[in-house]
């Protein structure tokens, strides 16, 4: 059994197959609070194009990942394995850090070093071989060497809330003119360039990650925030393509939307290791 946090964004029906139990993030957008799952991303992205309110995000408290580790001991489960957001983005990993030093069972905690499409890529990837019969030691070791290596292109039509965040440093030297197209490698974001049309962004994304599956075969998830057309583009510029073993569709949620923006789209990819 597997628990991750909400912002991997995998689909009750995949959690369920792989047996991957969520602990949930938090958003509030004005006066607006909800638990992340709980609301549809659509209607987040509505509202958030709608007001000039700054989203906010918290994670989840050590009490709601000791529930999900009593409830999984509970139920059997004699050893736990947690996989969460980068530590250097949320503090996620810092919550359930503490949640395991108090569960009734052992508990590893993995950071993944990434979120959101890159994380669902960690939980799977290790859902996937603990379903196929490898050995619990194994399946964490497997954990602990995807971190670092998941790499992530995007777009959005703004990066405005990633700069006021701090995820983004501004960059003068980056021309004005069309729409960023960022990345994110080993925890770091940077700018690979700028596009002027949603088929720019996915030819210059798909480059970066194709050439990267050239040289390690690769999982890749695409997903968006409410420009589900633009992700459509991006994952037929992936799919069948060399290196690329399968290409997993998600839906950007409130947390990760509430940085980057609603009309984001982008995807996400593992890397050969050093």
């Amino acid at each position: 059994m597997l628990i991750t946090d909400s912002s991997a964004y995998l689909s009750a029906e995949l959690a369920a197959e792989l047996d991957i139990r969520v602990v949930p993030l938090h958003v509030r957008l004005g006066d607006w609070a909800f638990d992340e799952p709980d609301i549809e991303p659509r209607e987040f992205y509505r509202r958030l194009r709608d007001t000039e309110a700054r989203p906010m995000t918290s994670q989840p408290s050590p009490g709601e990942f000791l529930a999900a580790f009593v409830t999984a001991a509970n139920d059997g489960a004699q050893r736990l394995m947690c996989i969460t957001c980068s530590a250097t983005l949320s503090g996620t990993h810092a919550s359930a850090t503490l949640a395991a030093g108090m569960a009734p069972i052992p508990v590893d905690v993995v950071d993944s070093g990434t979120m959101s499409g890159g994380l669902a890529l960690v939980v799977t990837s290790v859902g996937r071989a603990l379903a196929s019969g490898m050995a619990y030691d194994d399946a964490l070791l497997l954990a602990g060497s995807l971190t670092g290596r998941v790499w992530s292109t995007w777009s959005s039509d703004t990066t405005d809330l990633l700069t006021a965040g701090g995820r983004l440093a501004a960059d003068p030297a980056d021309p004005a003119d069309g729409v960023a197209v960022l990345s994110m490698e080993a925890g770091t974001v940077r700018r690979l360039g700028s596009a002027g049309t949603a088929e720019q962004s996915v030819a210059l994304q798909a480059a970066v990650i194709l050439a990267a599956a050239a040289d390690h075969p690769s999982w890749v998830t695409v997903g968006h925030g409410d420009v589900p057309e633009f992700a459509d583009l991006l994952a037929a510029a992936l799919t069948d393509q060399p290196g690329v073993l399968g290409v997993l569709r998600y839906v950007i949620g409130p947390v990760t939307g509430a940085h980057t923006g609603a009309g984001t789209f982008g995807a996400n990819y593992v890397v050969a290791g050093s």
